[in-house]
């Protein structure tokens, strides 16, 4: 399976969860996936992973949680997801308990007040998903690695 066809399937799996797609939702799953890329994680890895995301908690912004939480199966339910209402922007740092090596996936600033815009400026929800899911990572987050 290509990474473009594992990423909609993900997608689809994130969109079931959360009740429909959106480009919040995308972004959630593409953190969580470069996360795991990045930290190099495998199912097996991935049941020791805690997440914290930094976000403001209104919609649609809070809908990024359902994307971490569709991909990784961190969850505020089992106290592997940690959230923080912030207004500075969002992030979501990613750590692994079995490895020292942590990532902090930050959305770039200016692209939130953007996707904002164009949906109120009549785009759809789903248009503007799909165009979120085949951006490239390097033009959505920046990455800090520690």
């Amino acid at each position: 399976m290509s990474e473009k066809e594992s990423l909609m399937l993900e997608i689809g799996k994130a969109e079931s969860l959360h009740g429909h797609l959106g480009p919040f939702l995308v972004l959630g799953v593409k953190m969580a996936n470069l996360a795991r890329k990045i930290l190099n994680i495998d199912g097996g890895e991935q049941r020791d992973m805690r997440v914290s995301v930094r976000l403001p908690l209104t919609t649609p912004f809070s809908c990024i949680l359902d994307g971490i939480q569709a991909s990784t199966k961190c969850t505020i339910g089992n106290g592997k997801l940690r959230v923080k209402n912030f207004n500075g922007g969002i992030s979501a740092h990613f750590k692994v308990e079995s490895q020292n090596r942590t990532v902090k996936i930050i959305l770039k600033p200016h692209l939130a007040e953007a996707l904002l815009k164009q949906l109120s400026g009549g785009v759809s929800n789903e248009k503007l998903a799909l165009e979120v899911a085949s951006t490239p990572e390097d033009q959505l987050f920046t990455v800090e690695e520690g």
